[in-house]
């Protein structure tokens, strides 16, 4: 358990708060800096705080039958998709423009900018504004982190949001039959 130290823990809520207040101030800066100061384990960790976060503020304003089933399906649902946008994204980024950049990099833009529409995004009012945000923040880490021109940078997010459009009407009709 080497890797549990209280410095090393320490240093990675550090670097967390540091990331927040970045993202928040000044997202440009932060995505440029990201290759150099973060690996996929300090982005699933932000990732993962902000979704423990997100469930526990979703189940506190709401009454819900089965709490733990509900908490454990938010948490798991917001992780989940986090990591499915960054498959997609990567995928379409390598068939559109070729591999630009690694996984690494795309996992952390879109675990840094999904961890921070969750902090947001509970309450139900944002998500509109959360989502777009979230969106632009992409495009900032495509554009900073990922070294990509602006057409890629932009191209590849809209792919993916008509990924998921069509993914969710081929789903609809198996989960709800009239």
């Amino acid at each position: 358990m080497a890797f549990l130290l209280p410095g090393k823990v320490l240093k990675s809520f550090q670097f967390y708060g540091y990331a927040l207040i970045q993202i928040l101030i000044e997202p440009k800066r932060f995505f440029t800096e990201l290759p150099d100061n973060s690996s996929i384990l300090k982005s699933l960790g932000f990732c993962i705080l902000c979704a423990v976060f997100y469930t526990g503020a979703s189940l506190l304003i709401t009454n819900h039958a089965h709490p733990v089933e509900t908490g454990a399906l938010f948490f798991l649902g917001s992780l989940g998709m986090t990591f499915f946008s960054a498959c997609v994204s990567y995928g379409i980024m390598t068939v559109t423009v070729g591999r630009k950049t690694g996984f690494e990099t795309i996992f952390s833009i879109h675990a840094f900018s999904s961890g921070m529409m969750l902090l947001l995004s509970w309450m139900s009012f944002f998500f509109w504004v959360t989502e777009l945000w979230k969106w632009w923040l992409i495009y900032t880490g495509f554009r900073n982190a990922g070294k990509l021109s602006w057409k890629p940078a932009i191209l590849i997010p809209f792919i993916s949001m008509a990924v998921y459009v069509f993914l969710a009407f081929s789903l609809f009709p198996a989960f709800f039959r009239p």
